[in-house]
């Protein structure tokens, strides 16, 4: 006990109760005063007593002003309120196209290691932030994330399948956040200590040409996907051939197909790569109830091209083969048909498509949009002026798409409404029709004007480029189950 008792023990105990000690000593002093002085015992104890009581109350401000000094950390150091600037510091402007402050992914991985991790896959009707708060995410945190990303993206262009990682420090403050919308599009934001960093990631991605070819079995899709191809490609294919075949009736089994295309491979230093989907079709074939179809892409200058020919004519058509995928044409183009609810006979001057409710359904070629609205038997009904004296129209629509009025301009295979039922109807199918200077025409009858070919100055390189790419093709036929 007495070499506990030491000096530097007693001033360790004692320095936290200084205020009072010191009164205590000038209240003593003053007891043991000579009465000459004129002070009584009984004031002098008193005065003691005032003293502590004064000193209590400097301990109480010595303990407040101590904690005052203590400065809480913030919960998010990206907020532009909570991070303490640096006297030199400046507050970073942020900007889409420029990164914000450069660490490598590798020094971040040295620097700090994730307590927690959460990630997820935004639903349909879901936001950034309600996925979030379900995880346990504060709405600070939550503002902070949102409120640094915005000049980069703004979430509420979030949609469904976009994917999110947010890794937390121990003490629940961010570490980084990335988030992904594609292969394509990825943006992170990172912190470390006052530097905070919000970019866009850019991929480096591999183009390599492969070919693959098979044959129909029951539709193009199932085909293409057992000789490994994929979803997307298979809609460019369809596509590239939209304006001389009718996908949706006219392909049959045992009908050929051969494909050269560029398969696309994301490559990030010390990662492996990862193969992330079809790229562009370079050439295609297709050789079908006694047709060879055969097209090539064609750049006429950089960064710019399309579909052509061999002998190059364009493959783009002034209108497509058909305004929506369809199950069975129900009713054709007819002088005189039975009506199905009238049972009357009648002319029929359009193509009824049977479709399941809500299939999408598309403008056949670029023009206007001149009424929407009821009319008559054709309850919801859409009218579109083309170039060339043509108008077509889509009736018995469910629905139109939103933020369509009369003056839109619409392109091509762009969604303008959506099968129904409404009207003069039996059932969900589309009544689609076509106009040739104020008269109906049968759209599977008239002569479908092609886009402008390839000009006479690009012709040779185009021929150059024609026989490389046919040549490939070739090859992939030959190996094929061709």
């Amino acid at each position: 006990m007495k070499n506990f008792w030491n000096k530097r023990t007693r001033e360790r105990l004692i320095a936290p109760w200084g205020p009072i000690v010191d009164c205590y000593k000038a209240g003593a002093k003053l007891f043991n005063l000579d009465f000459e002085l004129g002070v009584s015992r009984s004031a002098a104890l008193l005065f003691i007593l005032a003293s502590i009581s004064v000193g209590y109350l400097f301990l109480d401000e010595s303990q407040k002003s101590r904690e005052g000094d203590v400065i809480q950390e913030p919960a998010l150091a990206v907020s532009s309120d909570a991070v303490p600037q640096h006297p030199e510091m400046k507050t970073p402007v942020y900007s889409s196209e420029e990164k914000i402050q450069t660490l490598s992914e590798t020094e971040e991985d040295d620097k700090s290691v994730a307590f927690e991790t959460l990630q997820g896959t935004l639903g349909s009707g879901d936001t950034l932030g309600l996925v979030l708060n379900r995880r346990g995410v504060t709405s600070r945190l939550i503002h902070d994330i949102t409120t640094q990303m915005r000049p980069l993206f703004d979430f509420r262009q979030a949609r469904p399948g976009d994917k999110f990682y947010l890794d937390l420090r121990e003490d629940g403050r961010i570490l980084r956040f990335r988030y992904v919308r594609s292969p394509f599009e990825e943006y992170m934001l990172e912190v470390e200590g006052e530097i905070v960093t919000a970019r866009r990631l850019t991929p480096r991605i591999d183009r390599r040409r492969a070919t693959i070819s098979g044959l129909v079995s029951q539709n193009l899709y199932d085909s293409l996907s057992d000789v490994g191809g994929d979803h997307n490609l298979a809609s460019d294919f369809s596509e590239i051939f939209a304006w001389d075949l009718d996908f949706s009736r006219s392909v049959r089994m045992g009908d050929r197909f051969a494909i050269l295309y560029e398969r696309l491979y994301n490559l990030r230093e010390g990662r492996p790569e990862t193969y992330i989907g079809s790229g562009k079709i370079l050439a295609a074939s297709y050789r079908g109830n006694g047709e060879a179809l055969q097209a090539l892409y064609f750049e006429s200058e950089a960064g710019r091209g399309g579909y052509y020919r061999p002998d190059g004519s364009a493959m783009q058509r002034q209108f497509l083969k058909a305004p929506l995928e369809y199950r069975r044409i129900s009713s054709s183009y007819s002088l005189s048909r039975l009506h199905p609810i009238l049972k009357v006979r009648r002319p029929h001057r359009g193509i009824d498509y049977a479709a399941p409710a809500g299939t999408p359904v598309w403008a056949v070629a670029d023009g206007t949009l001149t009424y929407m609205g009821r009319n008559g038997g054709f309850g919801k009904l859409v009218k579109i002026r083309h170039a060339n004296g043509y108008i077509s129209y889509y009736g018995h629509l469910s629905r139109y798409r939103k933020g369509l009025r009369v003056g839109s301009k619409v392109s091509q295979k762009e969604v303008v409404g959506y099968v129904g039922s409404t009207g003069l109807a039996t059932g969900p199918h589309l009544d689609y029709r076509l106009r040739k200077d104020g008269k109906y025409v049968d759209p599977n009858k008239i002569r479908i004007p092609s886009g402008k070919p390839i000009s006479k100055d690009k012709l040779e390189s185009f021929g150059l480029h024609r026989d490389q790419v046919l040549s490939e093709l070739k090859t992939a036929k030959s190996a094929g189950s061709l």
